[in-house]
């Protein structure tokens, strides 16, 4: 929504004028991260533990919240079978996530890397328990890449209501196996 800001016209009328997106202010403040898998993940069939296809971990100690701004994904190639491609959320474990490899990761504002503080972004990784779907990012055809009229690509704003608190983890995962690039764009609060 952004910031408002009004005045007076001369007939009395009150001027308001928005003053920048939240995304704008959010990137401005310096906590908006961006994220990109640099080579294909293939997930597993269903909810599962290994092999999510991009995780952001929010550890257990770190005082922070994770927002997430966008999530997708795309793939170059058909789907062993037709997939749904799903947003997850893994719920509290005091159990860490298993942080096997971690991913690049880059500052919306000032384009330097490096981790979020107290985040964990992860091109491979195990999650302590299966998340849950909380919200369908689209579906993929096991129709061959060739024969498609566009390229398989999903994506969801979801501008920051999405929160991943401390000892939780977000990331995509599918119905069926499927090989995937994902990204997100993602900011990271003090809790409170």
């Amino acid at each position: 929504m952004g910031i408002l800001s009004g005045s007076f016209a001369e007939d009395g009328g009150l001027l308001v004028k928005q003053n920048g997106s939240a995304y704008e202010e959010a990137v401005e403040r310096g906590n908006v991260y961006m994220v990109a898998n640099q080579t294909t993940v293939t997930t597993q069939a269903g909810l599962s533990v290994t092999t999510p296809a991009l995780t952001i971990a929010n550890r257990v100690t770190s005082k922070k919240v994770v927002k997430i701004w966008y999530a997708g994904c795309a793939s170059l190639v058909s789907a062993t079978a037709a997939a749904e491609v799903w947003a997850a959320l893994g719920g509290y474990d005091a159990t860490a996530v298993t942080e096997t490899t971690p991913a690049t990761i880059r500052n919306a504002k000032t384009g330097d890397n490096g981790d979020a503080p107290g985040i964990a972004t992860l091109a491979v990784a195990t999650l302590p328990t299966a998340p849950v779907a909380v919200a369908q990012l689209g579906a993929q055809s096991s129709a061959a890449i060739t024969v498609a009229i566009t390229g398989f690509a999903v994506g969801r704003w979801f501008n920051g209501s999405l929160w991943v608190p401390p000892g939780f983890n977000f990331s995509i995962q599918t119905s069926t196996a499927s090989t995937l690039f994902c990204d997100y764009i993602f900011e990271v609060v003090d809790l409170g």
